[in-house]
């Protein structure tokens, strides 16, 4: 594996800005060329780098993430509780880890009910492995990017974000959803190609999902390991949490480059951070930091390395 270079980094910082821009929108951005760009997405694709490139749906789901502890168990039955996770319909983010918990994944529900009933029957799969778990809804949260090895501002995504109108589905937005789902680069010509609908028509409804917000954004996904980063979850429970603090909590994310993820919930914690980091030390400081800047407001600070992440996105019940 070749290290990045400002090539690269450039290539990464336009497709987190945009995932399906053109191989010639992404030359004229690095001032480089279409086949350069080519061979280099090529090329960090083949190196696992990019690891995916992933639609991310706008329905008015419910996150819930769900930290677990698992006991008794071999090699061969984790591989067996990963696959059943990882090809739920219902779960988008499943990653093992080590700390006081062996699993966080996340489940998408439409409700308090729905959320109760996919869990219940989830953890009846878990079996006498299951030693004990936690859960938290996420109510407000924001994915900044991959900034932490690109150097570069993070994009505000506040703006971005529509409320979900009334659409009515007919099978061809099935089709092209299911199409782009874990492959949100594919081209126009592909769509019409797989799903043998004309590529006018795939345009169309594209565009529509889209401006409906069925489709919320495409997402980059880079595998850090790849780069010598690790990663870390952090799960913060606060006392005298005011909409101010949170908003405090929020910025600081925004601000801090090794920071990609920032969750508020409730339930088991009240804030989520996904943390990037290179060595110990540096996530000592980084932890050392955030209860410099929140510590009277923190009650519970908890904290798991993650590993690699199995899942990063589930198809919604009603694309199916």
């Amino acid at each position: 594996m070749s290290p990045l270079d400002l090539i690269d980094k450039k290539i990464i910082t336009a497709l987190n800005q945009n995932v399906r821009a053109t191989y010639t929108q992404i030359a004229k951005l690095c001032r480089s060329s279409k086949e350069v760009v080519s061979y280099r997405i090529n090329r960090l694709e083949q190196e696992g780098i990019i690891k995916e490139y992933v639609t991310i749906f706008g329905f008015p789901y419910w996150s819930n993430k769900i930290l677990v502890q698992l006991e008794q168990m071999s090699p061969e039955q984790e591989q067996i509780i990963l696959h059943y996770l990882s090809h739920h319909p219902n779960i988008n983010w499943v990653t093992p880890c080590s700390g006081n918990w062996d699993l966080v994944f996340a489940i998408v529900a439409k409700d308090p009910l729905h959320f109760d009933q996919l869990l219940r029957t989830i953890l009846q799969n878990l079996g006498p492995h299951l030693q004990d778990y936690k859960v938290s809804t996420s109510v407000g949260s924001k994915t900044f990017g991959h900034t932490y090895i690109l150097g570069t501002t993070k994009e505000d995504t506040a703006a971005r974000i529509k409320a979900h109108t009334p659409y009515e589905f007919d099978e061809k937005d099935k089709l092209i959803a299911k199409s782009i789902h874990r492959n949100a680069r594919k081209s126009l010509t592909s769509i019409a190609a797989e799903t043998s609908i004309p590529i006018d028509t795939v345009k169309y409804h594209l565009k529509r999902m889209i401006e409906s917000n069925v489709i919320r954004r495409f997402r980059l996904i880079i595998e850090p390991s790849k780069l010598g980063y690790n990663r870390c979850e952090v799960f913060i429970r606060c006392v005298n949490l005011t909409d101010q603090i949170v908003k405090k909590f929020q910025e600081y994310g925004k601000q801090k480059p090794y920071i990609e993820y920032f969750s508020k919930s409730v339930g088991s914690w009240d804030i989520e951070y996904t943390i990037h980091f290179k060595t110990n030390e540096e996530l000592r400081s980084i932890i050392l930091d955030i209860k410099q800047e929140f510590g009277k407001y923190i009650k519970n600070f908890e904290s798991v390395t993650l590993f690699q992440t199995i899942n990063y996105t589930s198809l919604p019940e009603e694309l199916r």
